[in-house]
């Protein structure tokens, strides 16, 4: 799955888009009212394929909350990854933080049906 793909699958779906966006603005509060939420969207690419291939979905590991060592993880890899694509990591670092706290509150069985398969999409293309 690439950025595209990620941006019309997330476009598509309520479930999806609800919880990208505002982990995003959690990331990017002054500039997201100058950015698309499109363009928004296809920022996210890489943390969210990062969340929910590597570290994983909440409810399918009979977690209530991510564990320190999955937030430090995440926190590791945002270090490594987004300074490599020249983003700001504090930002990068809201922005997953709100991900993960997004994921860890969705309760809704079609909620998380729509997060189970965008996570499969995404682990079918690596």
């Amino acid at each position: 799955m690439n950025r595209q793909q990620f941006q019309e699958a997330v476009a598509g779906n309520a479930h999806l888009s609800g919880p990208i966006e505002r982990a995003a603005r959690a990331g990017r509060p002054q500039q997201f009212s100058v950015v698309t939420e499109a363009a928004i969207v296809a920022l996210m690419f890489p943390l969210a394929n990062y969340v929910l291939t590597q570290i994983g979905l909440p409810w399918l590991y009979e977690l209530k909350r991510y564990s320190e060592l999955q937030r430090q993880k995440l926190h590791d890899w945002i270090d490594a990854k987004y300074r490599e694509e020249g983003f700001d990591p504090d930002a990068a670092e809201a922005a997953g933080n709100a991900l993960l706290e997004e994921l860890e509150q969705t309760t809704d069985e079609a909620a998380r049906g729509a997060w189970q398969r965008l996570t499969q999409l995404m682990t079918d293309s690596e």
